[in-house]
């Protein structure tokens, strides 16, 4: 039981170090592209955290496994090199034993990735295309940021304001928008600048922004009867660019609606989230004698090597799930089959590990 807690402890303190560092480059990844959406008006900063708490989840659905795996080479890689393996094996502690309590510490693991996985990934990305679906009924004049010239989605229109007070009103408002012609005709402009604006909805539930002391030029570019018009109270129509209909992704069905279901997407989700569970005892296992090294050799050893094996699992994972949801893989076969080539292939480690401590064995002059 000691030599077990002292197992624990090292590859836990481990892996939480090294979840913690991969996940802040990760995120911060992620939330720089989302601080661009923000920036080009497609996002409300408001909302920009949220998101990133709600996709956490995704992001330790396979860090956490890979971490595990880290820490179990770094813990045993240390021991090896510090001659503690070889202390502990003259003490009588077998390969089997080794095993044994690599994979209790597995178990806590598991139940971690089987948590985030089956229950937290889902219900957080529900929660995202919640929001992500309000955004998407956003208008410009929702995320605008003064001081800055922002795009409407289609391209068609540039809005650009001085100042936003916290009621919504605007001050210093310039609107650039372009009207599609026929053929290869220019296209006609239309320039709106006001001294002052704001956003209301009429009794119909239509939105329209109302601009204050200001003067509209309409016309085209190169031609000279362009139309200015000075007005001192201007409404138009405010268009979200219609409600974007947007597919559910099945990362956010529940795992309890995965089950029964038929369709290839389905299946394929269900047997991604129960596989990202069951690879890790798989590569706890694989870890035992990929991290076994030579004292003289360095603890770093066989780290590249091993997390090329680890990723190539996973990436094959990845991809037969791609191929199951295109129907390139019989639904019967799911991927079950990929955990078994893993597993084969640890059984070929061990195999190989004991073969040369066979070899280690016999005198130089057999070798």
């Amino acid at each position: 039981m000691i030599l077990l807690r002292y197992f624990a402890r090292e590859i836990f303190i481990t892996m939480f170090a090294v979840t913690g560092i991969v996940l802040v480059i990760s995120m911060g990844w992620r939330f720089s592209g989302y601080l661009e959406n923000a920036a080009a008006g497609l996002m409300s900063r408001e909302v920009l955290f949220a998101v990133m708490a709600y996709r956490l989840p995704g992001f330790l659905e396979l860090i956490i496994p890979v971490s595990y795996f880290l820490s179990i080479m770094l813990v045993h890689g240390r021991m090896h090199v510090d001659s503690e393996m070889i202390v502990l094996q003259a003490c009588g502690m077998s390969t089997g034993r080794l095993i044994q309590m690599t994979l209790l510490t597995s178990l806590v693991v598991m139940v971690m990735t089987a948590m985030i996985s089956l229950w937290l990934k889902p219900m957080g990305e529900r929660q995202v295309e919640i929001l992500l679906g309000d955004q998407s009924k956003l208008t410009e004049f929702d995320t605008l940021i003064p001081g800055r010239f922002q795009m409407l989605t289609s391209g068609k229109r540039v809005t650009y304001t001085e100042g936003l007070s916290d009621k919504g009103e605007l001050a210093g408002v310039f609107i650039n928008e372009y009207k599609e012609t026929a053929g290869n005709e220019p296209r006609q402009a239309v320039t709106v600048i006001a001294d002052s604006g704001r956003t209301q909805v009429d009794g119909a539930g239509r939105r329209f922004l109302v601009l204050n002391n200001g003067r509209r030029y309409q016309g085209k570019p190169g031609e000279k009867n362009f139309q200015s018009i000075d007005y001192e109270e201007y409404g138009q129509l405010v268009d979200s660019g219609g409600s974007i209909k947007r597919k559910k992704r099945r990362t956010a069905i529940p795992t309890l609606a995965l089950f029964g279901a038929t369709d290839a997407s389905a299946v394929s989700e269900l047997h991604w989230r129960v596989g990202v569970v069951l690879l890790i005892p798989v590569i706890a296992l694989l870890a035992i004698p990929l991290a076994r090294v030579n004292p003289r050799q360095g603890r770093f050893t066989r780290l590249v090597p091993a997390m090329i094996l680890c990723f190539v699992y996973i990436l094959t994972l990845s991809g037969a799930r791609t191929a199951l949801e295109k129907g390139a893989i019989p639904l019967d076969f799911g991927l079950w089959w990929i955990h078994g080539l893993a597993l084969g292939t640890t059984f070929l480690m061990y195999r190989l590990d004991w073969m040369g401590e066979k070899l280690n064995k016999l005198p130089m002059l057999f070798r």
